[in-house]
This record gives C-alpha cells, sequence and structure tokens, in this order.
C-alpha cells in the first residue's frame, strides 16, 4: 500500500528512523521500568499536521517490527471550518497504515477566561486521556520537536518562570496532569529540529493539512514562531538548539532540587506519608530551600503551585506567626493552614449543616451522619460512660455550635466555654464549625473533637461516644 512504502522511505532515510527508536527506548524504559513486559499498546496524539503525521509514520514502523498495537486519537475542537476535514484526513492516514483509529469531539468556549489556546489544550488532553483509557493505552505519544521545546522555553523566560518553566517539555512524563490517570506521555521528537521532520515528509511524500490559525499572530506562540525567532535565527544561527540544550541543563538542575526536596521532606515531615510538615524542621532551612520544599510538598498533594511572591507570603505568615494564631491559604478547592506547630492542607469544607439532626441508638457500634460528614461510633467501656438504657430510650440531636456551650471534660476539671476548651486543644475555627455536638435529651453530653461532659456519667460499666470525619 502507499503508506506502507512511505513509512519505509522513512526508515530508508535511516538516521531519523533510528534517532525516534533511540528516543522512545528511553521513553519505554522509564514508564514500564517495574512491567514485567514490553508494552503491547502505544498512543500517538494524530491532529493531521506535518509533526504528527510524520510521528505516525515512525511509530507505525516501529509497531510493525515489534509486535506492538498502536492507536491514533484526534481531537475534534470545532473551532476551524476545517476541523471535519481534518478528522477524515486522519481517520483515511491510520486506516492507510492498518492502525486503529479513534476521535473525540470537544467544545471550547472562545469566552473562556483562559484564553481560547489554553481551554482549547486542556480540553484536548482530557480528550485523548480518555481515549486512552479507553482504550487500554498507558503511554501517549505526541509530536513536539526541538523547535517547540526552545518555543516554549523562550516562553516561559518572557513569563518569568523559574526552574520548571525552563526547563521546557520533559521527553517523558509519567504522570501528565491533564491526561489524567494511568496515562504517561513520552515525546521521541523532542531531540529533532522541525526542519528534519519536513525533509523526512517530502522524502516520503506523506500528506498532512495545514491549521490556519497556526499563521495568526495575536497568539503569543505563532508571533514567536513568525516573528520572532527568524529575526533571532539571523542573529544567532542554530539558536533553537542551543535553548533546548540550556533546557535539558534546566532540567538536570531542576532534577537535582527535586532530590533534595525529598531529603528535606522525610527530615521535615509531621507523619509517615508526609501529608503535614513540622514547622520547627521547616524553619531550620533557609528560604530557598524551604520555598523549594514547600513547592514539592504542594505540587505533591495536587495544589496548583502558587508564585513566587505568594510563596514569600506563605512561607513568611506560617512560620512567623504567634503559636496561638492559626492562618491560613486559600487555594480554591483546598486550603493551606497552620494548626500548632504543623503546616496541613484540607478539602474546603463549605457550610455545616444549619438543623438540628436527630438520631436513634438501638445498640449498633456507629451511626453513619453523612450531612456532617462523619460517623458517631457508640463503644462499650468497662469504665464510667453513658447508661445505654438511657441512650436507646432517649432522643439524641446532633447540632451545630450556637455559642455559650459548657463542657466538663473531668471530675478535677471545671466546666468551661466550648471556645477556651477548642482553643486549648488549638483546634482552628476553621474546623470547629464541622465539629457537631451532641444532645441527650436536650443535655449537652458530647462535643466532637473535645469530648464528653462528666457529669452525665455512671460509674458502672457503660457507653463511650467519639466522632471520626470521614
Amino acid at each position: 500500500m502507499a503508506n506502507s512504502r512511505n513509512s519505509r522511505k522513512l526508515n530508508d532515510e535511516g538516521a531519523l528512523q533510528r534517532a525516534f527508536e533511540r528516543a522512545l527506548g528511553e521513553v519505554l524504559a522509564r514508564v514500564f521500568v517495574c512491567a514485567p513486559d514490553s508494552p503491547r499498546r502505544l498512543g500517538v496524539a494524530l491532529s493531521g499536521g506535518l509533526d504528527s503525521t510524520v510521528l505516525l509514520h515512525l511509530a507505525s514502523r516501529y509497531a510493525a517490527e515489534h509486535g506492538v498495537v498502536l492507536h491514533a486519537f484526534h481531537v475534534h475542537h470545532g473551532l476551524s471550518p476545517n476541523a471535519d476535514a481534518w478528522e477524515a484526513h486522519c481517520r483515511r492516514e491510520a486506516q492507510r497504515c492498518g492502525i486503529a483509529f479513534a476521535s473525540r469531539r470537544v467544545e471550547v468556549d472562545r469566552n473562556d477566561k483562559r484564553g481560547v489556546e489554553e481551554a482549547a489544550r486542556i480540553a484536548r488532553y482530557a480528550a485523548l486521556g480518555d481515549m486512552c483509557r479507553a482504550s487500554g493505552v498507558g503511554l501517549l505519544l505526541a509530536a513536539h520537536h526541538r523547535d517547540d521545546q526552545a518555543e516554549t522555553v523562550l516562553l516561559q523566560l518572557m513569563r518569568g518562570a523559574g526552574l520548571p518553566g525552563l526547563s521546557g517539555m520533559a521527553a517523558c512524563q509519567l504522570q501528565h496532569e491533564l491526561l489524567g490517570e494511568g496515562v504517561a506521555l513520552g515525546r521521541p521528537l523532542l531531540g529533532i529540529a522541525r526542519a528534519q521532520l519536513e525533509i523526512a515528509s517530502r522524502s516520503a511524500s506523506l500528506i498532512h493539512v495545514s491549521d490556519e490559525s497556526n499563521t495568526d499572530t495575536r497568539y503569543r506562540r505563532n508571533a514567536l514562531r513568525h516573528e520572532i525567532s527568524p529575526l533571532i535565527e539571523t542573529h544567532f544561527p542554530g539558536f533553537g538548539a542551543l535553548v533546548a540544550r540550556s533546557a535539558s541543563h534546566a532540567q538536570s538542575a531542576q532534577g537535582l532540587l527535586h532530590e533534595l526536596a525529598m531529603i528535606d521532606l522525610e527530615t521535615c515531615k509531621a507523619d509517615a506519608l508526609g501529608a503535614t510538615l513540622q514547622l520547627s524542621a521547616l524553619r531550620q532551612l533557609s528560604n530557598d530551600r524551604a520555598d523549594n520544599l514547600l513547592r514539592h510538598w504542594l505540587y505533591r498533594q495536587g495544589v496548583k503551585l502558587p508564585s513566587t511572591s505568594r510563596l514569600d507570603e506563605i512561607r513568611g505568615q506560617m512560620l512567623d506567626a504567634q503559636a496561638d494564631t492559626h492562618p491560613f491559604f486559600d487555594f480554591g478547592d483546598m486550603s493551606l493552614h497552620r494548626i500548632g506547630m504543623r503546616l496541613e492542607l484540607h478539602p474546603r469544607a463549605g457550610a455545616s449543616p444549619e438543623e438540628p439532626i436527630g438520631l436513634r441508638w438501638a445498640g449498633e457500634p456507629e451511626i453513619a451522619v453523612p450531612q456532617w460528614r462523619g460517623r458517631m461510633l457508640f463503644e462499650m467501656t468497662p469504665g464510667a460512660g453513658l447508661d445505654p438504657t438511657a441512650l436507646r430510650g432517649a432522643a439524641l440531636t446532633l447540632c451545630a455550635r450556637r455559642g455559650q456551650e459548657r463542657l466538663k471534660l473531668a471530675d478535677n476539671r471545671p466546666s468551661k466555654s466550648l471556645k477556651s476548651l477548642f482553643q486549648e486543644a488549638s483546634v482552628a475555627a476553621w474546623q470547629r464549625k464541622w465539629l457537631p455536638l451532641l444532645y441527650l435529651d436536650d443535655h449537652l453530653v458530647f462535643a466532637a473533637g473535645l469530648g464528653m461532659d462528666v457529669r452525665h456519667f455512671r460509674t458502672m460499666p457503660g457507653v463511650v461516644l467519639r466522632w471520626i470525619p470521614d
């Protein structure tokens, strides 16, 4: 078939195919290092443009020789009047190569505040990730090349990015935040110049489509590609390769910072999983080292990384605040809190229930209360506790604090207001609203996060209450 001959021509060029397979081998070694066998399925992100078309044919040659099932995935954005034609073209190319093809249509809001480019990119990666998972593909190949890398680094430089941004694109990402779980991203053409891909395409007589938006210099990347890069090239020939080399140096430096952050996390973590940080240990680090650890820690927990100025503010307030204060920072779905001598991240809880909730205890060990996102545990104890008989026949009510409530936690301690007890226990104000109170026949007998009121205990074996948040 025509495209089989085209693929052979690409292979006859020799150098390109060998460079591609070396790069792909390095990607596979990273992605499947723990897998017992080589991958049996790979995916190619196919837009129909020159770069992805060359990638498709290089990958199809590799797949045929190594017994790998190759899938081509196309995303139809609907932003161009030619989108239907591009989708049909990609389908034909895949069929000619004997490759499985899938396409997904997405809607992009042209008025998205992030911009059309960014909104389309987010939608595209999400659709590609979904198609990979549906086809059992764990590694998706993208056609980013060396010129793309240079453009990315220059754009990041113009934004004032740090090392992560100046590192550009990685040849392999085991977890890409936009693709979603279970799909790695590989860029086996990242060391190859676009000019080489153009030569290979002409040599193999490959057919590709052209996106008219790629010439629109209102988009920054296009302006860089068509207006700025040619000017730089006249004064600094081959600058793209040099910028890409600088990106690789930045990647190495960023890798060392990552290793340092892992070492510091072991020193500063306040729990076995590293979900919380000890302030006393964090204070022993230099500002730069503390910032490096905080970025790493926030990223591990899925938080969008703050700007340098905001990170300075976070470090200053969290490390220097008085022990009895509870500063916090909002990260959208998550919030960062200082509780005692720890830093903790918590999901945004929203408003707790306003109306009281009646409970009926029939002797079960626990009662789930989804409205309060938790469970009330009833534990029999040989010591003092609530009378189980009285509990079974009583009206139990779970409700929020109203103010002026008091609790006596021990026989040798006076009763105190809940506000004072929460302060003594270092329970932050934001936590208190999701700690319900339990009333037994209009008597406050338990406050989540604090304990039970001993004035309602009996000395014989009874029931002890505990609250477990979900």
